[in-house]
């Protein structure tokens, strides 16, 4: 369905009848939540043409064409729902939003952005940045800053207040449409209200004459949403491209992990096998040592057995026999008898520690 039969299913309403439709000026509201957007439009038009409520709510879901004449003109007022909506998401008011264009077609000739005098806050930067995305940048040839509650101002010039805050100053000048601003509490007092309202038809006047009469056009909305589908595409596609790097990383790791532990116990496995060898090399030479000391005491008569039991004579004794043996010559006997000792115990160690050798 095309913007302008979307359009169709929304609620219009007229005050009265225009000369003709492409006669209209057409004037469509911006703007954050509890701005004074309807509010502004029944300023426009003179009448309560939008429903205005106080309320902690959003009071304007869907948007909402009012017309009627203004000073012998036929104007034509859109009011939308307004940017972070309490109810909405943010989806959704994008779509509704959309709607204005098919609500003024062939389009709007302005854009007013409905900003509270106060501090300009971060939800309003937003809101600045969201009609660029929504509409496009080319949306600032036709978009006009409308300061409400033009009595807060008590006397002081609109320029002054501008200049105590360099970044809506900035906000301000990249609105090709400039500023207005409106007292919406004055609407009783018919001829203050319609001096100015008839300041704002000027000035959106000098907006149409700059844009050479044209108007913001539906092809325009459409070129705009092409390119959020794109960076919405491209943001997809490349959130895609991250989730299938790291599902394929996961797979790559799964797939190594197996053989990773398998390596660690290997290399844990060789390392306690090391300990164990050279801990059976330190034992084995010790008990040779030993055994050679022994066995070649045994041979010389220096230690003898206690009746083949194994246990060694005391230790004067050995002291006395090592002693005499040291006064006496050496001879090839007593010799091979020590030589032949330390062989016999040798063996034993050696045959004890038979498999730590072999490896």
């Amino acid at each position: 369905m095309s913007a302008s039969e979307s359009a169709a299913s929304h609620e219009v309403s007229e005050a009265s009848a225009p000369t003709s439709e492409a006669e209209s000026l057409r004037i469509v509201l911006l703007g954050r939540t509890g701005t004074g957007r309807s509010s502004s439009g029944n300023t426009i038009l003179g009448r309560s043409a939008f429903l205005v409520d106080v309320s902690p709510c959003s009071v304007t879901a869907r948007c909402k064409k009012q017309s009627g004449i203004v000073g012998r003109r036929s104007i034509s007022v859109i009011d939308t729902p307004g940017l972070f909506h309490t109810h909405l998401s943010s989806q959704e008011v994008m779509a509704e939003v959309g709607q204005c264009v098919g609500f003024s077609s062939p389009g709007p000739h302005t854009f007013l952005v409905t900003l509270q005098l106060g501090r300009f806050t971060h939800e309003e930067r937003e809101a600045f940045e969201w009609i660029k995305a929504r509409f496009g940048p080319g949306v600032m040839r036709f978009t006009m800053v409308l300061f409400t509650c033009g009595d807060q101002l008590k006397g002081k010039r609109i320029e002054d207040f501008l200049e105590e805050s360099q970044e809506l100053s900035e906000f301000v000048s990249s609105c090709h449409g400039g500023y207005h601003v409106f007292d919406n509490s004055r609407q009783e007092e018919t001829d203050e209200c319609s001096h100015q309202v008839m300041q704002l038809l000027e000035k959106v006047d000098q907006i149409v004459a700059k844009n050479g009469g044209g108007c913001y056009s539906d092809e325009m909305l459409k070129e705009a949403e092409g390119a959020i589908r794109e960076a919405h595409e491209r943001i997809l596609g490349e959130a895609g491209h991250v989730v299938e790097s790291i599902q394929t990383e996961a797979e790559v790791t799964e797939g190594r992990l197996p053989r990773l532990e398998k390596k660690w116990e290997d290399e844990e496995r060789r390392r306690e096998e090391e300990e164990a060898r050279k801990r059976a090399e330190r034992l084995f030479w010790c008990e040779l040592v030993t055994a050679l000391g022994k066995g070649a005491a045994e041979g010389a008569g220096i230690m003898g057995k206690d009746k083949g039991k194994g246990k060694a004579v005391k230790k004067a004794k050995v002291v006395e026999k090592v002693a005499a043996l040291a006064a006496s010559p050496l001879s090839v006997r007593s010799a091979a008898k020590a030589v032949g000792g330390a062989v016999r115990e040798g063996s034993k160690v050696l045959y004890k520690h038979r498999k730590t050798l072999l490896r």
